[in-house]
């Protein structure tokens, strides 16, 4: 039974290899041409760019994963029923189901590798990639005025801003409260402020400086005031933290601090759910394969290719579809990222048990 296990794992191994890498080029390349007028237009040098689109081949590798241990599924079935072995196994004494526990087992070895990438090369290359982006190819500075500025500087100094020019290095309505452990301790409130490049400081004109001491405010007006807040103009353009670019671990971190500064964390609460489903869709997808593949078991391996990418395209959507109900608050988090995979997972048991393998 040993060598019949490993026999079934390199026919599910070859095609998902070559699925693998079919699938991930494809869709790099459509984001490729999609981002083509920013790169020729970007100042970046050949080597940013280069390294750019590089660390963009992890995240879609993930991506395409399922779709490739779907197509494996089915040409590793249909190729065993075609060539005749499933017929001489079976007179063999093995059972259907003999057939495909093997192709089970090696799709829940992808969903555990598929976990381990997205939690540790994902993570790190995301970053990175985001990072060239905003930094080197399309810079943030093309953006010059933002509204209603909220940050965390610092851990214990947190900003608000109602006018915020990067370019200009400025700000207008600006409140600047250093936080302890019983609550804030001191407040500054400017009519605006200045970054000072050579003490590397904030400076805040016409304001009030509040600090708070046992229930009591000590108030005193100012015209010019150096302040210790030292995040450069650039560091405090607002830039939301993609789910993509954490851990597991980490998304359970950054969605209360999100919810503390009074923004929904539901996107990373049903990201943070998504991190342990998604790896599974991919025995959900092979569960989904087997009695397909057996229906197909005379198609040719074009056949099995388009129906690989239909069905994964369709599920993938839907996975998709109820992670939006979910960070729109129409669905429950964990029940936002489950979905598809109970849905597609039932369809599976049921077309398993009705035909019987």
């Amino acid at each position: 039974m040993k060598i019949f296990s490993v026999y079934m794992a390199k026919r599910f191994f070859k095609p998902f290899g070559f699925g693998l890498g079919l699938f991930a080029i494809l869709l790099f390349l459509g984001t490729v041409f999609d981002r083509m007028s920013a790169l020729v237009k970007s100042p970046a040098s050949i080597e940013v760019i280069l390294e750019y689109l590089w660390l963009e081949v992890p995240y879609w590798a993930i991506r395409t994963i399922p779709m490739a241990t779907l197509l494996a599924t089915l040409v590793a079935m249909t190729g065993f029923v075609q060539s005749g072995e499933a017929l001489a196994a079976q007179a063999a004494g093995f059972r259907l189901r003999d057939f495909w526990k093997p192709i089970l087992w090696c799709s829940l070895a992808v969903a555990v590798l598929s976990f381990a990438a997205q939690e540790t090369i994902l993570p790190f290359c995301y970053r990175r990639s985001r990072h060239l982006w905003t930094e080197k190819i399309r810079q943030a500075w093309e953006f010059d005025k933002y509204l209603n500025l909220a940050m965390i500087t610092e851990p214990g100094q947190f900003v608000q801003a109602k006018l915020f020019l990067p370019k200009q290095w400025l700000m207008e309505g600006v409140i600047l409260e250093r936080v302890g452990a019983e609550g804030i301790t001191r407040q500054i409130e400017a009519e605006k402020g200045s970054f000072d490049s050579t003490p590397m400081r904030w400076v805040f004109f016409n304001g009030i400086d509040r600090t708070f001491h046992d229930g009591k405010v000590t108030e005193k007006k100012f015209k010019k005031l150096v302040s210790d807040m030292r995040a450069a103009p650039q560091d405090l353009i607002p830039r939301t933290r993609s789910p993509e670019e954490m851990s597991l671990f980490e998304l359970r971190r950054y969605a209360p601090k999100v919810k503390h500064l009074g923004v929904s964390p539901r996107e990373y609460m049903v990201a943070a759910h998504s991190k342990l489903s998604f790896p599974m869709t991919n025995v959900v997808i092979c569960a989904l394969g087997i009695p397909v593949a057996l229906r197909l078991r005379r198609a040719v391996k074009i056949l099995s290719f388009s129906v690989a990418l239909g069905v994964s395209f369709l599920f993938l959507w839907f996975m998709e579809m109820s992670r939006a109900l979910g960070v729109s608050g129409r669905l429950p988090p964990p029940l936002a990222a489950w979905t598809a995979n109970i849905l597609f997972g039932a369809i599976a048991a049921f077309l398993i048990r009705r035909y019987d393998v």
